[in-house]
């Protein structure tokens, strides 16, 4: 059960991709263009009763106002995570410009827009029936920001996701959920309470621990001198400590390595990008396009090449499954 993904990217060749765009959205939101220069890459992933948006916008004006919100019947919440850009959004009269790492909550059954300059961010969209029995009534949270500090678990939750998607079990497309839910109950709480560090036990801090080193090495990839000693210093733990934590990976070096590789596949495998191999495995962090080449192959049975040629060819072949904005239509569908 794989987390299936969707694929957008504009502009396009032959024009900018604004009315697919616009298509494609169309099942939630009414779209403009604002005065910015418009780009859209968008990556949606489907787990169960959650879907997963990864998104690089531009130029763009997303709105529901109250004909809209009562013409389709949303009625799930979303959260919003800025990576970097410049994003305002909430409810008309309320608006909030966000700060990278603050992560704003939406009632799709209440009007709101979003507005997006250029910024990279991540949204949830949760299923009703699993956000109130954790976190309380929909109506209660709508517009609410929850700031850097406390956001923080859920948001180091979302990237590992992110990271992950394509190779995860079963049990964690079905727990994803749940285990969002949670981590943005505890966020909410840390906002007006206590400290978050207070509120996780100590059997949890292993995963949490890792979880931090993983968010520090994906940032730092680029980084010819990233090693272990760089990373435990980068998130304030021992060496030691940190080797137990990646002892399934075989040490931080390791690990390191397969998330440059990783990295380099999705660049491999999006669409539009035309950049050759050896500069891609360059920008993902490679210093050496020989090893990079033998790396990739030991990891994935094919060099970078081919298998960007195989996947293009796949994606060629997958007409069955019908226009995106059909199958995303289907995937919001299913949080009902």
């Amino acid at each position: 059960m794989a987390a299936r993904m969707l694929a957008f990217t504009a502009p396009r060749e032959g024009g900018d991709g604004f009315d697919a765009y616009h298509r494609l959205y169309s099942v939630g939101a009414d779209v403009e263009r604002t005065d910015g220069p418009f780009h859209a890459r968008v990556h949606i992933r489907r787990f169960q009763r959650m879907v997963l948006y990864e998104r690089d916008l531009g130029g763009l004006l997303h709105r529901r106002d109250p004909r809209r919100v009562g013409r389709d019947g949303f009625d799930h919440l979303v959260l919003h995570l800025l990576l970097d850009g410049d994003l305002a959004a909430g409810p008309p009269g309320a608006e909030h410009r966000l700060r990278p790492g603050e992560i704003m909550l939406v009632n799709t059954a209440q009007p709101h827009w979003t507005r997006v300059g250029r910024a990279r961010l991540l949204s949830v969209a949760l299923a009703r029936e699993i956000v109130e029995p954790a976190v309380g009534a929909l109506d209660a949270l709508h517009g609410a920001v929850l700031p850097g500090a406390a956001a923080g678990l859920l948001r180091d939750f979302l990237l590992s996701l992110v990271r992950r998607a394509d190779n995860l079990p079963d049990v964690a497309v079905e727990g994803a959920a749940d285990t969002a839910t949670e981590l943005l109950g505890l966020g909410l709480k840390a906002a007006t309470a206590a400290p978050v560090a207070r509120r996780v036990s100590a059997a949890a801090a292993r995963p949490l621990r890792r979880t931090r080193a993983e968010a520090y090495v994906d940032t730092h990839l680029l980084d010819p001198r990233l090693d272990a000693a760089t990373v435990a210093a980068g998130i304030g733990t021992s060496r030691s400590r940190l080797y137990e934590d990646f002892a399934d990976e075989g040490g931080v070096a390791r690990y390191v390595q397969r998330r440059r590789l990783e990295r380099l596949r999705d660049a491999l495998r999006r669409p539009g990008e035309t950049r050759s191999a050896s500069t891609l495995a360059f920008a993902c962090g490679f210093i050496d396009e020989s090893h990079s080449n033998r790396a990739f192959r030991a990891a994935f049975g094919v060099p970078p090449g081919r298998y960007r040629s195989i996947v293009h060819r796949a994606r060629l072949d997958r007409s069955d499954h019908g226009p995106i904005e059909s199958v995303f239509e289907r995937w919001i569908s299913e949080l009902y």
